[in-house]
């Protein structure tokens, strides 16, 4: 597992002192900076025999086995549904078969007992890693607390979150929390440059300065969606019904990002006179802003961070789009004296 450059302080710092690792570590943060990514760095790094500056070296048995994915002493823990498309299932279940959780389980909580009470198999650490860890259901926080009041040696637990309010407050205090932020922009643009990333400095702007998110983003198919859902805003949507019919759901989540961040854009213009993620349509949102509601506008905001956070709930996305669309058509023509 290699690390991403600007995690490399933050892990050498937590790994500095192999014999004091923390028991628990809550890693939070943005989405799209690499939270997981440094979670298995950190992982690697805790189960490495001979590791460098407290990273991991990449090339002992154990690392080996960490890169393979399957180090007796490591154990992953995501929703069903996560390790389904993790896993890259080609084939649609049934529609007889149950659909797969999006929520962690009890179950998978204490399917891991014996994995934290018995003896490493490496006589070193062993690492639990769980994301996201706001999946849990109550009943596998409580289960998953147990074990953090009363941590068993040489165990670390990983949790990752982008929303980490939604954890336990008993489960947060357990844990040294790493709030990880964006890199330094011109060490982001030389990342996405290395990954062959064309034009990174639109893809980066985009994505509010997260390089990985930036790289996804820029993907052919992810550009033809966008330049899809904004032209239709920078119009105005004429036809709401129709527009909502073209999105299935595995598109919502995109539809409410991109529908996010253009919003964003049209406050920022109304309070700050500026755009940050979609700066190539200046005129079309300054158009747009101009007699929109700000406060119509805000409320927007809300409900899109709302839906966002829902969007892996069985949602009808269409449904869910029109009565998004119809919102923001509200906010840009309010009642007369209102804008």
């Amino acid at each position: 597992m290699t690390e991403l450059p600007w995690h490399r302080e933050a892990l050498r710092e937590l790994l500095a002192d192999r014999e004091r690792l923390p028991h628990a570590v809550l890693v939070q943060g943005r989405d799209g900076i690499g939270k997981l990514d440094f979670a298995r760095a950190l992982a690697g790094g805790a189960l490495c025999e001979a590791p460098r500056g407290g990273l991991a070296c990449g090339e002992c048995p154990s690392c080996h086995w960490f890169s393979q994915g399957n180090h007796p002493d490591f154990r992953e823990i995501v929703p069903e549904a996560a390790q389904e498309e993790e896993e890259g299932a080609e084939a649609e279940a049934p529609k007889s078969e149950k659909a797969k959780s999006v929520f962690v389980k009890i179950e998978q909580i204490r399917d891991i007992a014996d994995f934290i009470s018995l003896t490493t198999h490496r006589a070193g650490y062993r690492v639990l890693l769980i994301h996201p860890a706001e999946a849990m259901l109550p009943a596998a926080a409580n289960a998953l607390l147990k074990t953090l009041e009363e941590p068993p040696p040489h165990t670390m637990i990983v949790l990752v979150s982008g929303q980490p309010a939604r954890l336990l407050p008993t489960i947060r205090s357990r844990c040294r929390a790493v709030t990880l932020v964006p890199p330094p922009r011109a060490e982001a643009l030389a990342w996405l440059r290395e990954q062959g990333v064309e034009g990174a400095e639109s893809a980066l702007s985009t994505a509010g300065g997260a390089p990985l998110l930036a790289r996804d983003l820029a993907q052919p198919d992810e550009t033809a969606m966008r330049k899809k859902i904004l032209d239709e805003l920078a119009r105005g949507v004429g036809d709401v019904p129709g527009f909502a019919a073209t999105l299935e759901k595995g598109s919502l989540g995109r539809f409410l990002f991109w529908m996010q961040t253009w919003v964003h854009d049209l406050v920022r213009i109304r309070v700050a006179g500026s755009a940050r993620h979609h700066v190539e349509y200046l005129k079309a949102l300054q158009a747009r802003a101009r007699g929109a509601d700000l406060e119509a506008l805000l409320a927007l905001d809300r409900e899109l961070a709302e839906a966002r956070r829902l969007e892996s709930h069985p949602l009808n996305a269409r449904l869910a789009a029109e009565h998004l669309l119809m919102a923001y058509n509200r906010a840009l023509r309010p009642p007369d004296g209102l804008a």
